[in-house]
């Protein structure tokens, strides 16, 4: 988990629970503060110390930077992600592991996401303020197809293997997508992706619309593309359909985004 100084403290610390209060809980939990924090998100974490592994950086680094240096400090080889404002299902970790169990020729596993707006701090919160739920294909072989059209994996509720992820160059800057990014360079090497549809998490989605649209977003979805297309992880095809689609939705107004995702990519 990485936080930086923007975080609401209350939300950081009801993500801190939620993965306190798994029916099977990690035996590690480790926080990437990128940057300074707050002097009210250091009492948060000040009340966590005797469970948390914290790893602070001496200035904000941006989210790839920071998972790449979180991964170091983790020392299972299985690693849960989430971000610090949302809240995981508490059986979330439970799922995720007995799937490994099954199935392990897995790399990397998410899930379905239950996206809500609001103040809640607990799932039992949550519940009723559900919105939405961002569902992904399942199996690998469908996944093959997806991801050269949209993003595979859930990312706030992903697990992964870490050896497979450090294989393939961990995460690397690649603002708004360092996600995607390690995707497809796992793919590309032959990793093995899946999705579960229960629900994992509970995604705080206030104001993400906004943050997902603008010249600065457009210029980061043509930046990653081209990335991908000059590491040849895509065609050019692929590149020009790609780009062509999001940078039209990330430029269209806020609301009208939103009721694209809503009513196009998200099932209610």
């Amino acid at each position: 988990m990485s936080v930086y100084y923007k975080e609401c403290p209350a939300y950081l610390q009801a993500a801190i629970e939620s993965m306190l209060n798994q029916t099977e809980a990690p035996d590690e939990i480790v926080l990437v503060c990128d940057g300074p924090l707050t002097d009210e998100q250091n009492l948060v974490i000040g009340e966590y110390l005797d469970c948390l592994k914290v790893l602070r950086l001496e200035c904000n680094k941006g989210l790839g930077t920071a998972l790449a240096e979180g991964i170091k400090f983790c020392r299972n080889e299985w690693i849960a992600r989430m971000d610090s404002d949302d809240i995981s299902a508490d059986n979330r970790c439970s799922l995720q592991m007995d799937y490994f169990e099954k199935h392990p020729e897995i790399d990397v596993l998410s899930g379905t996401i239950a996206e809500f707006e609001g103040e809640a701090c607990t799932e039992e919160e949550v519940l009723g303020k559900v919105t939405s739920y961002k569902f992904l294909p399942e199996s690998n072989g469908e996944l093959k197809e997806y991801i050269y059209c949209r993003n595979p994996i859930n990312h706030p509720c992903v697990m992964f293997r870490k050896s497979s992820v450090l294989e393939a160059g961990g995460y690397q800057a690649c603002q708004f997508f360092e996600d995607y990014d390690l995707w497809m360079r796992m793919f590309k090497r032959g990793a093995v992706f899946a999705n579960v549809p229960n629900v994992l998490l509970y995604m705080r989605i206030n104001h993400m619309y906004e943050r997902r649209g603008g010249l600065k977003y457009a210029k980061a979805i043509i930046m990653f593309y081209k990335k991908m297309y000059t590491n040849k992880l895509i065609t050019m095809s692929q590149f020009l359909t790609a780009v062509g689609i999001r940078v039209i939705i990330s430029l269209i107004p806020a609301k009208a985004r939103q009721y694209l995702y809503e009513t196009g990519l998200r099932k209610h």
